[in-house]
Order: structure tokens, then sequence, then C-alpha cells
């Protein structure tokens, strides 16, 4: 069931970011779990989590600002999930992102939307 009130959409929406508000890169599927598996690791300069800046939730959606995270030589990325803290804690959500192949360090920028029905 879809929920039908825009201010609880918004409310929901504004607590997920605020759950999971570190962004992370993965290498293959991070399961669902709660686990962080398959997370990006390496580089120089290297990968870590980063800070989502998310924005005011409207009609039940939040989006983040364009997030870029550093990436080594040799990773594919394969999915964008959110966590809890900066290192270690569970992955609150993941998803698919068009695989991206780094042949040198390179940065990943994200902009992520998590939208509530």
């Amino acid at each position: 069931m879809a929920i039908r009130n825009v201010t609880k959409r918004n409310e929901l929406a504004t607590k997920y970011g605020a759950d999971d508000p570190y962004g992370a890169l993965f290498t293959a599927d991070p399961g669902t779990a709660d686990a962080a598996t398959n997370e990006v690791a390496g580089g120089s300069p290297a990968y870590a989590r980063k800070n989502m800046t998310w924005g005011s939730a409207s009609a039940g959606a939040i989006t983040s600002a364009a997030t870029p995270f550093d990436v080594p030589s040799g990773t594919t990325v394969r999915y964008f999930g959110v966590a809890s803290a900066t290192t270690g804690a569970t992955i609150g959500d993941s998803t698919t992102v068009t695989d991206q192949l780094f042949s040198s360090q390179g940065v990943y920028t994200v902009t992520a939307t998590y939208t509530q029905s």
C-alpha cells in the first residue's frame, strides 16, 4: 500500500537519510544481511565512505548533493549503498548502478534519490 499522506511520506524520506547518512560503493552485491561485504577498498587517495548531504524532503523524496568517492585502479563499481557509520556498521540499503571500470585511479560521483511511496 502506498502512503497517501505526503507529510508522512516526507517524514519517512527524511528518516531514511538520517538513519544511514554515509554513502558506500561496492564491487558486487553487498547482500541483504546488513553486513558491509564487497565494499571498494584501497587506492591513493584511499577509498572511504562519504557523508551524504541530503536535501529537504518534498513529495516523499529526498536527493543528496553530488558526492565524489575515490576509486582505486582496477576496480569495477557495481553497487551503491547507504550505511550508518563511516566504517563497519550495517548497510541500510543498496542498489545496482551501471558498471564502471576504473583502469586507473579515479572518482565516482553519486547523486542519490530516495522516494517513499
